[in-house]
């Protein structure tokens, strides 16, 4: 899968098979971190840090864990859309690891024992996400097409 992957990001492969190929790396990269940010906290140390809080106090962190995972699912759903178009390996590894970091985070919370971890890596995912979309030249690129698409079609 590597060596397919790294000939799709350098532009070896047709642009539907780079972008499919580029998603679907992304969205099982994606997986692997929410299914280790689920994972990452032990049973033993969940129920610890969950009667150490209290229901009250458990239900509200996993009340925000659950609107953090939908925040994460929306940069991931932008991140997915930038694969869109041809992407270099530094940048797909720079998004991987922003929306991993993203993923990861709400498991961690959930499992209460790892609430500021958890945040951390949410919060730092959801900003490099950002920073690298405001900053990648493809995205201006991009918006550019859409824009002249859609001034087009209102006659402007």
């Amino acid at each position: 899968m590597t060596t397919v992957l790294s000939a799709t990001l350098s532009g070896g492969m047709a642009r539907g098979q780079h972008a499919t190929i580029a998603r679907g790396a992304l969205l099982l990269l994606v997986a692997a971190g929410a299914v280790a940010g689920m994972v990452a906290t032990g049973g033993d140390a969940s129920a610890q840090a969950m009667a150490d809080s209290g229901a009250d106090l458990t239900r509200l962190l996993r009340a925000m864990a659950a609107i953090k995972a939908l925040m994460a699912a929306g940069a991931v759903a932008a991140v997915l859309w930038r694969l869109g178009a041809a992407v270099t390996l530094p940048w797909f590894a720079a998004y991987a690891l922003a929306a991993i970091g993203m993923a990861a985070g709400p498991g961690l919370i959930w499992g209460m024992a790892h609430v500021v971890a958890g945040a951390a890596l949410l919060h730092a995912g959801l900003i490099a996400a950002i920073v690298l979309l405001w900053r990648d030249p493809a995205v201006g690129q991009c918006l550019a097409v859409l824009v002249a698409a859609r001034r087009a079609a209102w006659g402007g």
